[in-house]
């Protein structure tokens, strides 16, 4: 299939084949079936208009003085996009939004064209996604009000046929912000609220044309042989709707892989029926030898195209086109209780991160594109979002493209009081009342409908902090025996037991702020490795300095002040204290910005590695592991493996580190060195050699191991033996070596002979602290060291990659060396940034060599620098 893509009209080019099955000679014929109304609205506050609704949608009516915006859209969104506020994110700039503009209505005005009448005579709007309530406007009439058009999950096709007419058309959308106790999307503890509460056109508004009889709510389901991977059945159902005040007699067809498939339905006036194709009743839906949709690392995420078509007569009538993937979600109970997922099969250790979208719902493609690239990078395989998140499809379009498992469902906004506008809530959250339940099991349907055909889709979550009703739990089960039966679900992302659905087999048990490294191996109470832990982390991840500076006034870069305090969560996380306390306690106080900025990217490498890499050791029984999260609604200090202007921190290669495929690993807990083999093969033959270094370079440990490991499996290969008495701060050097003698994991640790405690008498919700920290202050005094650089470019596929090879000739480990990419005519950062690995260290008289890519288009003119600074290494630069 061919497609035409001009501004916001889609053409579309059918293939002879899917026009031959209901007419034998036929030749391809082009179609307007849907409109994006995106660009080219005008926007404007109730209290700004003396008109209504009527006057607005006249052609007469000047529109001049509104702000120019695009849908989809928040009203802050716009207003900022459009200069009215500038630089939101700066500092606390968020502040002088003034908030009571928002409390009134806002108008959306748009001017549209309609052609072909004749052979397009139905006409629907569809809004993907209104905060909160809307009555919306057609030349003068009103097509619909906000009694009805309510539920910013809720989508609404609306037929327009009656109010438009051949010609320029006019659109006017009053949005009416939520009121407290309503059910919108929200930022909880992670952000400050939106002033405007995100209200506005938030997902796209599309002209939906056709003939007579449409075609909707595609639905395509797969079921795979497991056990041979070498067939699988479809299912294919669909909703035709005849528009016309008579009968119709329809060809509803389609085609999958080539090979077509087609029914008759005959529909009275007015009348929508569901058209069912199965692989019992249709060859072409049986698929022999299909390329099936695997997760990142454990195949290719194979896509298919699915066209359709309805024919009356000689007539074709619509048109529509379907992605989707083949393969097959199973949930269990492993024997320890805790809930696992297998994906064609097999069994998959979840490991992701939390998402959110920007604070004002803007949505960037190549943004997206590059945070799905960072979560391959970083060997993670699942986002998980707390919320239908995504201003459209290309979120799950990327996931679904990449590889990447998403966890869908409710966010804990509607769980607890202050985040529900202080509509009481219980054991079950906010919705009580049958409206309240008739009103969000419908938004759920809506989402379930608008995304299922995305292979990504894992499992449908219909709780966060806590279980939903029992009877909305029951609604949702019914809707699904329906709209999807093929996916799990999970009740909520805490440990609970359902009287619908049992127990839940995950947990919540934090910690969301900072913990020692040990705390993973050793807490078999809490957030340690085991279960499926679904939001946790070591909390506070300071991004490099080039970040801060895109946050703070100058003279509130240093020291730690209320700046920094706004740019972190919120109650339990409005500080960063935990965390300094902690570094003052393991490195020694900071003296400087700079001196805090990378011993904070120490920290929170040396943080996160051991979350995922006891995880990995504990794969038979601690089944998934999400990070509390993944990206940043907006510049901040907490939770994030890179930040909102994607510059990774420490943290992001931490987590790529500890997540490779087949890993050698350091136990915190019993000081073992352990395999971790992610690969559904088993691996013989590796060579593990270890390494133990002083503060001097001086080698107090060299010994190495031949070994196997099994696969998908975890298991033990050395004890580490105690160090001489008088060695306060060590380093391991894990390399691992294939058969063929290839390095396939290279892990380096900083050990101190002073070892982390927790007080786990006190732990709380959030945080086990420690009753003794390790000393690492040593490493202030280490002899420095000068490093050589050289580097290479090549060009490939509209990407530079350059390699870069760092060499030590000195006695001396170069200690935890940092490499940024930059301008060297502005000292930016180029970014998005692909590196192969980061903050690492070169051992005495070796060598290592990384990779960096980068979008060649996004750096114009200046040939890009390496540049280069360490612990103990002073700066310097690679041209």
């Amino acid at each position: 299939m061919k497609t035409f893509r001009k501004k916001t009209s889609i053409f579309l080019i059918l293939p002879g084949l899917l026009l031959a099955i209901v007419s034998c000679s036929r030749s391809p014929q082009s179609m307007i079936t849907e409109i994006t109304l995106s660009d080219n609205w005008f926007l404007a506050p109730d209290s700004l208009l003396k008109a209504d609704g009527k006057s607005i949608t006249q052609s007469d009516f000047s529109s001049a003085a509104w702000v120019h915006a695009k849908v989809p859209s928040t009203v802050l969104g716009a207003l900022a996009d459009a200069g009215v506020y500038n630089d939101l994110y700066f500092g606390k700039n968020l502040e002088v939004v003034p908030r009571k503009q928002f409390s009134q209505p806002w108008w959306y005005r748009k001017e549209f064209e309609i052609t072909d009448s004749t052979a397009f005579p139905v006409n629907r709007l569809r809004f993907e996604g209104i905060n909160y309530y809307a009555n919306i406007w057609i030349n003068g009439r009103l097509a619909a009000a906000a009694d009805t058009i309510k539920g910013a999950f809720r989508t609404f096709d609306i037929d327009i046929s009656p109010f438009v007419h051949q010609g320029k058309n006019i659109l006017a959308v009053q949005v009416l912000p939520p009121k407290p106790g309503d059910y919108y999307m929200g930022f909880v503890d992670w952000t400050p609220r939106p002033p405007d509460e995100n209200m506005g056109l938030f997902r796209p508004v599309i002209l939906r044309r056709s003939g007579e009889v449409s075609i909707n709510n595609i639905s395509i389901q797969s079921k795979v042989n497991t056990q041979t991977l070498a067939e699988a059945f479809l299912t294919v159902e669909a909703e035709v709707v005849n528009h016309s005040a008579g009968k119709v007699t329809t060809i509803v067809s389609g085609e999958i892989n080539g090979t077509a498939f087609q029914k008759k339905v005959n529909l009275k006036a007015g009348e929508r029926q569901k058209v069912l194709f199965t692989a019992d009743n249709y060859k072409a839906l049986h698929i022999k030898n299909p390329k099936l949709w695997w997760p990142y690392q454990y195949g290719d995420p194979a896509l298919y195209t699915a066209l359709f078509g309805c024919f009356s007569g000689k007539k074709q009538t619509d048109f529509r086109q379907v992605t989707f993937g083949i393969r097959q979600v199973e949930d269990f109970l492993n024997e320890y209780g805790n809930r696992a997922y297998k994906i064609n099969g097999k069994y998959i250790q979840i490991r992701g991160g939390g998402w959110a979208d920007d604070l004002l719902l803007r949505e960037d493609t190549a943004k997206l594109e590059a945070q799905v690239r960072y979560t391959r990078l970083m060997n993670l395989n699942t986002i998980r979002l707390e919320g239908f998140w995504g201003s459209s499809h290309a979120l799950y379009d990327l996931c679904d493209r990449y590889g990447i498992l998403l966890m869908a469902g409710w966010s804990c906004q509607w769980e607890w009081e202050p985040y529900v506008g202080g509509k009481p809530c219980d054991e079950f959250g906010a919705v009580k009342s049958p409206e309240d339940i008739a009103l969000v099991s419908r938004m759920m349907h809506d989402q379930v409908t608008m995304f299922r055909n995305h292979p990504s889709i894992f499992v449908w979550v219909h709780g966060s902090d806590k279980l939903p009703r029992p009877e909305l739990e029951k609604r949702y089960f019914d809707d699904l025996k329906v709209t999807d039966p093929t996916r799990p679900t999970l009740g909520a992302c805490s440990k609970r037991t359902s009287e619908v659905s049992g127990p839940t087999g995950v947990k919540m048990e934090g910690p969301y702020d900072y913990v020692t490294p040990n705390y993973w191996f050793v807490d078999t109470l809490h957030g340690g490795a085991y279960g499926f832990n679904t939001e946790t982390g070591p909390g506070p991840q300071i991004p490099p300095i080039e970040t801060l500076k895109k946050m703070f006034p100058p003279d509130k870069m240093w020291p730690v002040n209320d700046y920094w305090d706004y740019h972190c969560g919120r109650n339990e996380f409005n500080t960063i204290n935990r965390y300094r306390h902690a570094m003052d306690m393991r490195y020694g106080p900071s003296r400087n910005l700079e001196e805090f900025v990378k011993k904070a990217q120490l920290m929170n490498y040396e943080a996160i590695r051991p979350m995922f890499e006891a995880f990995a050791v504990n794969k038979a029984k601690a089944t998934g592991i999400i990070q509390w999260m993944l990206n940043a609604a907006w510049p901040k200090l907490y939770w994030q493996l890179y930040d909102y202007y994607l510059t990774p921190n420490g943290a992001f290669f931490g987590t790529m580190k500890a997540c490779e495929p087949l890993h050698a690993i350091y136990n915190y807990g019993d000081h073992g060195i352990y395999l971790s083999n992610d690969f559904y093969q088993p691996k013989k033959d590796l060579r593990l050699t270890i390494q133990v270094f002083g503060l001097e370079g001086n080698l107090l440990l060299n010994d190495s191991v031949k070994t196997d490991i099994g696969e998908y499996s975890s298991r033990k290969v050395y004890d580490l033996p105690p160090m001489p008495t008088d060695t306060k701060v060590y380093f391991l050097s894990l390399r691992l070596a294939d058969e063929e003698g290839s390095l396939v994991s290279d892990n380096f640790y900083w050990l101190s002979a002073k070892e982390d405690v927790l007080d786990e008498a006190k732990s709380e919700w959030f945080v086990t602290p420690n009753s003794a920290f390790a000393d690492f202050t040593a490493l202030n005094r280490m002899p420095a060291v000068s490093l050589e650089g050289n580097v290479t470019t090549t060009e490939k596929d509209n990407r530079t990659i350059l390699s870069v090879t760092l060499k030590n000739a000195s006695p001396v480990i170069a200690f935890f060396t940092e490499l940024k990419l930059k301008d060297p005519a502005t000292g930016e950062l180029i970014l998005p940034v692909y590196w192969s690995d980061n903050y690492v260290s070169v051992l005495p008289g070796s060598s290592k060599s990384i990779t960096v890519q980068y979008e060649s288009r996004s750096q114009q003119g200046s040939k890009p620098v390496v540049e280069v600074s360490g612990w103990n290494v002073s700066k310097f630069t690679i041209e």
